[in-house]
This record gives structure tokens, sequence and C-alpha cells, in this order.
């Protein structure tokens, strides 16, 4: 059986599962500080001028630097 390749979609439920399951970790984040947050992973992940892998390159950092703050 072929693995199905990750879609984009996936990764924003990675991290609406995370804000679900631990919300103490999302607690007063705002929107500007989510989004300042998310632009900076995309744009570090753009300039390695690969191809980039959501779960790796945003879900799993934006996760983890929730875990940090938390």
């Amino acid at each position: 059986m072929a693995m199905a390749e990750p879609r984009l979609v996936d990764s924003f439920w990675d991290l609406r599962d995370d804000a679900f399951d631990h919300p103490e970790r999302w607690r007063g984040v705002t929107a500007e500080a989510l989004f300042q947050r998310l632009a900076e992973y995309v744009e570090e992940a753009e300039e390695r001028g690969e191809p980039i892998q959501w779960r790796q390159d945003v879900a799993e950092r934006m996760i983890a630097w929730r875990e940090a703050e938390g």
C-alpha cells in the first residue's frame, strides 16, 4: 500500500488538535504572534529553495514553540 503524501491541511489540523488537547499552551497567544511565527517559519523554509515540509518545517515547530513557552 502506497503512503499518501501529507497535505497542507493535515498540518493545520495538527495545530488545531494541539490547541484543543493542550489549551494552556495556547492561552494568551495573540493572532499577531501566531501569524508572525507562522510567517517566519514559512519564510525560512522557502529560503532553502526546496519544497516546504509543512509538518516538520511549520506545524512541529509551532507546537515546539508553544511547548517551550507553556
